[in-house]
């Protein structure tokens, strides 16, 4: 058995993948925490869209979109599965469009309609 498939489980799961997601989450959840901390005036309120933070985000952003990605190939290699593509495609779709329109209704002046979820930058 070679290094390659030594890291994948019984259920299918890439060990290195899952890890790699797992620090992306923690990543995000500790960017999302300087914004808390800026609204709640601790630091000053520009602190999570300037400097290293922008990189931050950015690259919290870049991993993410190369995790789905390289996930859609190892998915998908034998061939695109469109079924199982369309059902995925239309519930992150979905989830844009349900933050955005919630955002809309709940903050008027200030509601979503950027980030992963939708594809586009700040």
């Amino acid at each position: 058995m070679n290094e390659a498939t030594a890291t994948v489980t019984k259920s299918g799961r890439i060990g290195f993948l899952d890890t790699w997601r797992g620090i992306a989450l923690i990543a995000m959840a500790s960017y999302h925490f300087t914004w808390d901390l800026a609204m709640f005036g601790y630091i000053p309120p520009e602190t999570p869209t300037e400097g290293l933070w922008r990189l931050y985000a950015r690259a919290i952003a870049s991993s993410f979109l190369f995790l789905a990605g390289f996930s859609l190939f190892l998915a998908h290699r034998k061939g695109i599965n469109w079924p199982a593509f369309g059902k995925r495609f239309a519930m992150v779709a979905g989830a844009a469009l349900l933050i955005s329109v919630a955002t809309f209704f709940a903050v008027p002046g200030g509601w979503i309609f950027f980030g992963i979820l939708h594809n586009s930058p700040l």
